[in-house]
């Protein structure tokens, strides 16, 4: 029987099968991270930020909407955040970065605000021509692989899927490529159309935009079926080591570094 992946566990895979493994089939538990808990929360910042009542009439008000919010869930999860042990002193750290990374987008989505206003749009109207469908699930059941999308922009016919990051560089990787490709081809499935836009919004950076052709969606559909084909056996064996320097890092180590090195 073919598992229905996603761009997270094709990813994994192409990183190292074995942690693939480990994850999925033998679905071992992952270790707790910042980067996994601050991406949450920074993400479901996000995705509330645009659920505002009529009392938010200013850019003023926003602004404070988006960081009442991220206070909100960051005190939300602060029991996670303790177990990491990272101290209260590294935890301000990630606390201020996400502050700022999220300043950073806002200052991004106000010059988006001033243009529809210039374009005559009230600043109701303005936020809810530029709000976006949210953590949208999508399903290819000819490709077997579903994902959900961050921001999906469908106004005017023209679609735009975005996907928000954390990352430090602000770099289009083989993996974030293909995972755009993966969206791409759900929506085409789903929709009967492809969408004309995909793209990464780096939020310590800024939008990296990549039009929709047949060559990303044909690569995607490509790596998918690759994955399906290596990924039928249940067999610790049929999925090998892929050593590197993301078995062990300067921060930490990968999830599974027990079983593959001291089991």
């Amino acid at each position: 029987m073919v598992r229905v992946e996603s761009p997270s566990s094709i990813n994994t895979y192409k990183q190292c099968p074995r942690k693939y493994y480990y994850h999925y089939i033998e679905e071992l538990p992952s270790l707790p991270s910042i980067h996994l808990i601050r991406g949450n929360i920074v993400h479901s910042v996000l995705e509330d930020f645009f659920d505002i009542d009529k009392k938010i009439d200013s850019e003023d008000s926003l602004r404070l909407h988006l960081f009442w919010l991220l206070e909100k869930k960051w005190a939300e999860n602060n029991t996670e955040l303790s177990e990491i042990g990272l101290g209260d002193r590294k935890l301000k750290f990630y606390y201020d970065e996400s502050k700022c990374m999220l300043k950073n987008w806002f200052n991004r989505f106000k010059k988006k605000l001033r243009a529809q206003n210039n374009n005559g749009l009230t600043f109701n109207q303005a936020i809810k021509h530029l709000t976006p469908n949210r953590e949208v699930k999508f399903k290819s059941e000819k490709f077997q692989v579903r994902g959900f999308i961050d921001a999906l922009f469908e106004n005017n016919g023209n679609v735009i899927i975005l996907d928000y990051k954390t990352s430090k560089k602000n770099e289009l990787t083989r993996e974030y490529r293909l995972q755009l490709g993966i969206y791409a081809l759900m929506y085409e499935e789903v929709k009967g159309v492809k969408p004309d836009i995909v793209g990464i919004d780096f939020l310590k950076h800024s939008e990296l935009l990549v039009p929709v052709d047949d060559k990303l969606v044909e690569d995607a559909k490509r790596e998918v079926s690759y994955i399906h084909t290596k990924t039928t056996s249940k067999k610790k064996e049929d999925y090998s080591k892929k050593q590197s320097p993301l078995c062990k890092w300067s921060t930490g180590q990968c999830d599974y570094f027990e079983q593959c090195f001291h089991r």
